[in-house]
């Protein structure tokens, strides 16, 4: 059986995969790698989006600490919970470390959240106010300055 032609010469494209007829035998799927655990089970692919979703809401946690030298408690202490619960909701099966990293996280980010709260407190208690803060860290730095140029 020849394929058509149409005028000109030119043949009309092939549909993908490149068999010619329809009646051809479909191609094997391919061969990947096969990742075995230590139990001896294959290993399941796939995400796992809760697992994902407690390692973003850690890591901005944390980072919102640290750019905000605790400030920022009352919006890292609910974001690290959610993260907290994310990571206890997420299933065990599929990428587990992703999982444990984002579970661990979490409760370091709800420990420094909850530190940064009580410190926060203790010192606004004790009259010091975070423009007091602002204050020391520019006169330090103009002290460094002059001591070093």
């Amino acid at each position: 059986m020849s394929e058509p032609q149409l005028p000109g010469g030119w043949l009309p494209p092939r549909p993908p995969g490149g068999a010619p007829d329809a009646e051809a035998a479909p191609a094997p799927p391919p061969h990947g790698p096969v990742f075995v655990q230590p139990d001896g089970s294959t290993a399941r692919g796939g995400t796992n989006g809760l697992a994902i979703a407690a390692l973003v809401c850690a890591i901005t946690s944390l980072g919102l600490l640290v750019l905000s030298l605790g400030l920022s408690f009352a919006l890292s202490l609910p974001l690290a919970g959610a993260g907290w619960i994310c990571a206890a909701k997420a299933r065990r099966d599929v990428q587990p470390g992703q999982r444990k990293a984002g579970l661990v996280l979490a409760i370091i980010a709800v420990a420094l959240s909850v530190v940064a709260a009580i410190v926060w407190i203790a010192l606004v208690a004790a009259g010091f106010s975070v423009q007091d803060l602002q204050d020391n860290l520019q006169r330090e730095l103009e002290r460094q300055r002059r001591a070093g140029g």
